[in-house]
């Protein structure tokens, strides 16, 4: 429910601030007073676009703001729970609009945008006149209206989950799909790869050593010589070093007989004589097998070529390799699988595909049911508000469902020969229809041109349906053309729609007006500044009958046949309700 209206620098209004009231109220005043303003500013709230023509003269910015109680709003919070917006009892939105552009959205306190504000909107206010905002002017807002007078809540959350479940499996079967394309196009590359891989038998470790052994095998006469001169030294050669410290250890030996201090010493070089026969027996042996390593070096030079070869080719090094082979087998085994669970998808798709389309041809089954009850119920309340040659019509185009399996690709092409899709919605496109005259041709309701015929189609359709999921009406232009009989008809009708929600008219006739719960006046006058200021009051007692007189063209001082009608109106409305 709208509970508050503040505007500031907007059009010829300075300042400005309405508080609404629960039930029917009206809004009245003089020819360009400035109602149709107010209704703009509600506009601009609602997502309207933002223009600088808008902003009061000698300001630079426009500021609207509506406080609105949502406690009952289930449909808003859902809404605003959506957009990730924090959601109390109330919510404000607020539009600032700059001559520099910079215009700016905010949400309960947070800025936002205008696709998130026109979300949120719509299931605030429905403005019926000329406004953008006016639910019957949208041809995709039809379906939901014909749902909630057919009471259709239920089929339409089976719908929706069953919806939602095959569009899940048709984004998840596409994909696997494209895998499975993808996959036999890989399998040869990525089986080749692993073979490869396989065959050359890496291991971590392997390059270090080779090229140490590379190193090694290069230079191998060197190492012969020099270790073989070595072992001669050492050992081979007369007058060897072995020999001679072999002969002075064994005299030292005999020396500590006589002398204790130098056994020590003759020990020690015995110790030293065993290590540099070891040595020397190395180096024999080392020097006798050295030829026979230079047959390895060009294997050796082969393996490191390979080895570098891999890494060139997978631009990896080697312990990433081996990595890669355990990664290639397990996406080599996916790609095997992939076929059974492309199977395996196909077959729940289907199965999900028969639980839409099932419920979606059960939704078609009872639209179709209840638009005729809405086309009885809707040409009858046009009749009672002087449209009574006026013809309604609900047309439901259904797309071709297939009832059997086919690729996701294949049935999108069919439907789309119709111009209908299946959706969450089901399978049906609605649109209401209308001929306001007896003879005309039945046209979409959005090319209906008249505000006031809107208007009625609008009351009409409230008052015939349980759509108003949006909590506020606004009917403007709706006694457009209308007798003081019809009006008094229009005035009950919008007094029952008040019953269930708010109810809120801007309205030129006094039978309208009479019927209110809240009376608000609109005048224009001059401020201290000497510019022209709309202002708003809400009336109360003999001010309303005063007004109500001056509607009925009693502008004079004793005028007592206005205002004794103006009472009769007022008793004989309270009397009605």
């Amino acid at each position: 429910m709208l509970v508050e209206l503040s505007i500031k620098d907007f059009a010829i209004i300075d300042s400005l601030s309405v508080s609404f009231a629960e039930g029917f109220s009206v809004f009245t005043g003089e020819t360009g007073a400035g109602k149709s303003i107010i209704i703009d500013a509600i506009d601009l709230v609602l997502g309207d676009r933002a223009r600088s023509d808008t902003i009061r003269g000698g300001t630079d910015e426009a500021v609207v703001e509506a406080l609105f109680d949502v406690r009952s709003a289930d449909l808003v919070k859902e809404r605003l729970s959506a957009a990730g917006i924090d959601c109390t009892d109330e919510l404000v939105i607020r539009r600032v609009v700059n001559r520099s552009g910079r215009n700016k959205v905010y949400i309960n306190g947070g800025l936002s945008t205008l696709v998130t504000l026109a979300e949120i909107a719509g299931a605030l206010i429905d403005i019926c006149g000329q406004s953008e905002h006016q639910s019957l002017t949208r041809s995709a807002a039809h379906i939901d209206i014909l749902d909630s007078f057919a009471g259709l809540s239920s089929l339409r959350a089976d719908m929706s989950s069953a919806f939602k479940e095959m569009r899940d499996l048709e984004v998840e079967l596409s994909s696997v799909m494209k895998l499975v394309a993808e996959g036999s196009k890989e399998r040869e590359l990525k089986t080749f790869q692993l073979n490869e891989i396989r065959d050359a038998a890496l291991r971590e470790g392997e390059e270090e050593e080779l090229t140490l052994s590379r190193e090694r095998l290069k230079n191998s006469e060197k190492l012969n010589t020099v270790t073989g001169s070595a072992e001669r030294v050492l050992y081979s050669d007369e007058g060897s070093v072995l020999e001679k410290l072999g002969r002075m250890a064994g005299e030292l030996t005999d020396m500590g007989e006589i002398d204790e201090r130098i056994k020590e010493s003759a020990a020690s070089l015995k110790d030293a004589l065993f290590r540099l026969e070891d040595v020397a027996d190395f180096l024999r042996s080392y020097s006798a097998s050295g030829a026979d390593d230079v047959v390895d070096l060009e294997e050796v030079e082969d393996r490191l070529d390979l080895i570098k070869g891999f890494k060139r080719k997978f631009d990896m090094d080697v312990p990433s390799i081996i990595t890669r082979a355990g990664e290639l087998e397990k996406e080599l085994a996916d790609i095997e699988g992939f076929d059974e669970k492309l199977v395996e998808l196909e077959a729940r798709l289907s199965e999900a595909r028969e639980r839409a389309e099932g419920a979606a041809l059960e939704l078609t089954k009872e639209r179709s049911a209840a638009s005729v009850r809405l086309k009885a119920a809707v040409e009858g309340e046009l009749k009672d508000l002087a449209m009574e040659g006026a013809s309604f019509l609900v047309d439901i185009k259904t797309a071709e469902l297939s009832r059997e399996k086919a690729k996701v690709e294949e049935e999108g092409a069919e439907q789309k020969q119709r111009g209908v899709r299946i959706s969450e919605k089901g399978a049906d496109r609605v649109s209401f229809l209308v001929a306001t005259n007896q003879g005309e041709e039945l046209m979409p309701i959005e090319h209906v041109a008249s505000g006031g015929e809107l208007s009625r189609i609008m009351l009409a359709m409230k008052t015939s349906t349980s759509f108003g999921r949006v909590p506020t009406m606004i009917f403007d232009e709706i006694d457009t053309g209308v007798g003081g009989d019809m009006a008094k008809k229009i005035a009950n009708k919008l007094k029952g729609v008040a019953l269930s929600g708010q109810a809120i008219c801007i309205t030129h006739m006094p039978q309208i007006a009479a019927f209110a719960d809240n009376h608000y006046f609109v005048s224009k006058g001059v401020g201290a500044d000497e510019r022209t200021v709309t202002s708003v009051v809400r009336l109360s007692g003999d001010e309303v009958t005063k007004e109500i007189t001056r509607m009925l063209g009693g502008e004079g001082k004793g005028d007592d046949v206005a205002a004794n009608h103006a009472r009769e109106l007022l008793s004989s409305a309270h009397k009605e309700v």
